[in-house]
């Protein structure tokens, strides 16, 4: 009865006798859950940066890596992972690419000798330098129409809600 009913359904949304709300209508706007809203928001905006940063030849969380060794040089892989929310493995791909692109060098540790400290080449600050305004213009199309304490408040509550999250995930492990 499953499999029929599925079957229906999806045949009612490939002739457009049911459509999937738009973003802002129903479960995808105001009255959506939270997790939902965040999720359909950061698809989105990752989609937005993907194509933003294509003709930088960088991708999302290589941007994400380079952004952060900008401002904290000499992390290892391992920081560098927390830092950008991502996996460790995840990202020694990203800086073995990085690395084979000429854009970061690693280093290793001057007193732990299995840590190898990452930093960015001059090659790797200037493709940051030039590919930071297409994230910048994103940023500012997410802001415009609200006041500076608006962008505040919800900045608040997004660390917040990371904060809360992280909280939660250590109890949980």
């Amino acid at each position: 009865m499953l499999t029929v009913s599925l079957y229906i359904v999806k045949s009612l949304i490939q002739c457009r006798a049911v459509d999937a709300p738009l973003i802002g209508q129903r479960y995808r706007g105001v009255e959506g859950r939270s997790g939902f809203l965040l999720r359909q928001a950061w698809q989105d905006l990752r989609a937005a940066m993907e194509l933003a940063l294509r003709e930088h030849r960088l991708t999302p969380a290589q941007y994400g890596a380079l952004s952060v060794l900008a401002r904290d040089p000499g992390l290892s892989g391992a920081d560098l992972a927390r830092a950008t929310d991502i996996s460790a493995q995840s990202m020694n791909g990203v800086l073995a690419s990085l690395e084979r692109a000429g854009l970061v060098e690693r280093r290793p540790h001057p007193t732990h000798g299995r840590i190898r400290e990452v930093f960015l080449t001059a090659a790797g600050q200037d493709r940051l330098d030039a590919a930071t305004p297409a994230v910048k213009a994103l940023e500012e199309a997410i802001e415009a129409g609200h006041t500076d304490a608006e962008v505040a408040a919800v900045k608040a509550w997004l660390v917040e809600s990371a904060r809360r999250m992280e909280g939660i995930k250590q109890r949980q492990s």
